[in-house]
């Protein structure tokens, strides 16, 4: 697939109410839908309340954007003094890539932001919009690259071991990672010409793959990337609160060493169903910030807070 990616912009939206006097600095991107549009916000400033020592340029790659979001972006930037880029996209090539009920097309759009964004960065950190930060990423911008493609946390033991089996890379087994925080080298990005290789990957061993960019991600990273520990990646199924008798489990998983938590599975945590304590790290961020009420819509898989 080739894709000039400069030419897919239809909007381009810099809010910008940094100083811009700190010393330590972060790029961090999401790549998004309509429905995690929200999720995004939230995720922002979460961001924002645990780092003010950081002046951070976020990124929003995404299909759609009103000026409900964009008001409450600009909301946003003046309350934490920050800088977010929107840029909203035609999708069109993207809705052609191999997807499922769920994981849609949306999963490919972390490419965009990669590929867009290595004309003008050296390096970005990419999160899911269901992640929620409640601690110091200081450390990512301590991080030199010595030709490493990124830095990337390990996923969860089950999915790793199976993955090294699956995709015939026994490597995986050990070091296969979770896509939902990706620290990227988009210099190398760039050199290397990884959106060919990765989309080439991608038409190549379809059939093969379970969790498609993800996978493919994995494949061409293999070997070449810096493994940080679990703290930056804390996976965590807000749906498995239903089985759980014991509301308090969840703190064997997120610490007070976590840093980033990610929220994953059907159920998010701005989902109306979604009231577990484990929530809780979403809602402090939420209360932050209060998105107006527009902002709120209905998401596939049900209404939102």
């Amino acid at each position: 697939m080739n894709i000039d990616f400069q030419k897919l912009i239809i909007q381009k939206h810099v809010i910008d109410s940094s100083s811009h006097d700190k010393s330590k600095k972060l790029s961090v991107a999401y790549g998004v839908d309509r429905n995690f549009l929200f999720g995004s916000g939230i995720s922002m400033t979460s961001v924002l309340v645990n780092n003010p020592d950081i002046d951070i340029h976020f990124y929003i790659a995404t299909d759609y954007i009103d000026d409900d979001y964009l008001e409450c972006v600009k909301r946003l930037t003046q309350m934490y003094s920050t800088t977010v880029t929107v840029l909203v996209f035609d999708n069109a090539a993207f809705r052609e890539l191999p997807s499922t009920k769920a994981w849609t097309y949306a999963m490919y759009y972390r490419y965009f932001a990669f590929e867009y964004l290595s004309t003008e960065l050296s390096s970005v950190l990419y999160l899911d919009a269901d992640v929620i930060c409640k601690g110091s990423l200081r450390e990512l911008t301590e991080i030199n690259f010595c030709g490493e493609y990124a830095a990337v946390i390990n996923d969860v033991d089950e999915v790793r071991t199976k993955s090294g089996n699956r995709l015939g890379i026994p490597e995986l087994s050990n070091g296969y990672f979770n896509s939902g925080v990706v620290f990227a080298n988009l210099e190398v990005w760039r050199e290397q010409q990884l959106l060919t290789k990765a989309f080439s990957i991608l038409d190549k061993r379809q059939k093969e793959l379970l969790y498609f960019d993800q996978d493919v991600l994995n494949i061409l990273f293999v070997g070449n990337v810096i493994f940080l520990r679990r703290d930056f990646n804390c996976i965590y199924g807000v749906d498995q609160e239903l089985k759980n008798k014991n509301d308090k489990i969840y703190q064997d998983y997120i610490t007070e060493d976590t840093v980033l938590i990610h929220y994953v599975g059907v159920t998010k945590p701005w989902h109306t169903w979604a009231k577990y304590p484990v929530a809780k790290f979403f809602i402090d961020a939420y209360k932050k910030i209060r998105m107006g009420r527009k902002v709120f819509i209905k998401c596939k898989y049900g209404k939102v807070i």
